[in-house]
């Protein structure tokens, strides 16, 4: 196939853009080269992957039918393995860009954020399935322990609902940050939540409830505070040097 030839093929497929006709330039030459094996596979494989992501499965179909009509050479059964190939590859890739979009949907739908020395906050937005819970729990888990927080505030403001499953994760995890040596106030609470929690038995003891963020983070300072009173006084009691109020210990 001349020069012309492919120029005149190109027309006709109607690129819609300068990309695609470049594809087309590079592609068709390879294809009808008379080259076969690898060596037809190294020609044309980029090009076709590229017009793949280009047009996708359907149109690159109905424009490789009209090729393979006007070039009565075209190797359509050497090349269809291939084609085949890259669409598995393609699909695979797509797959994969899907996943890591969802990871990231979700990272940012669930943020841990560290509000003050020892205190870490979860504002919770959207709905709270199982398989969210379980992620979240996961990632809470992990920054509690790198972080030694004290106390963990977990908002539900922005949860419309929250089914059976996922209210279990969240008495789970409740119980899994206790024994991380952390206290977990929840604040935000809905009634239909409040039914959901009660109806799953969650004990209250676990958890100290808060009426809104405001009253949330006093009481994380309260107990951060708590607690540093109580490691002066096991100080004291033991004879070591008592740091006194603003000491080296009020690290807040």
């Amino acid at each position: 196939m001349d020069e012309n030839r492919v120029e005149m093929l190109v027309e006709e497929l109607e690129a819609g853009s300068k990309h695609e006709e470049k594809l087309w330039r590079k592609l068709l030459p390879g294809v009808v080269s008379g080259a076969t094996g690898n060596d037809l596979r190294e020609m044309i494989r980029e090009p076709l992957f590229g017009l793949l992501h280009e047009l996708g499965e359907t149109a690159l179909g109905a424009k490789l039918k009209l090729v393979i009509e006007r070039t009565p050479t075209f190797p359509t059964a050497e090349l269809l393995p291939l084609i085949l190939e890259l669409c598995g590859e393609l699909r695979h890739d797509s797959e994969q860009a899907v996943r890591e979009l969802e990871r990231m949907l979700s990272e940012l739908a669930t943020p841990i954020v560290r509000i003050w020395a020892e205190v870490l906050l979860v504002p919770l937005i959207g709905s709270l399935d199982s398989d969210r819970a379980q992620g979240m729990a996961e990632k809470l888990l992990e920054r509690v322990s790198t972080t030694r927080a004290k106390v963990v505030v977990v908002d539900v403001t922005g949860v419309p609902t929250i089914d059976t499953a996922a209210g279990g994760f969240l008495i789970e995890t409740f119980s899994a940050v206790k024994l991380l040596g952390a206290e977990v106030i929840l604040t935000g609470l809905k009634p239909e939540i409040a039914h959901t929690l009660v109806k799953l038995g969650i004990d209250f003891r676990m958890v100290v409830i808060a009426r809104d963020l405001e009253d949330a983070l006093r009481q994380a300072i309260a107990m951060i505070e708590e607690d540093r009173s109580r490691q002066r006084k096991i100080v004291w009691t033991r004879g070591s040097n008592f740091p006194g109020e603003g000491g080296e210990h009020d690290g807040i």
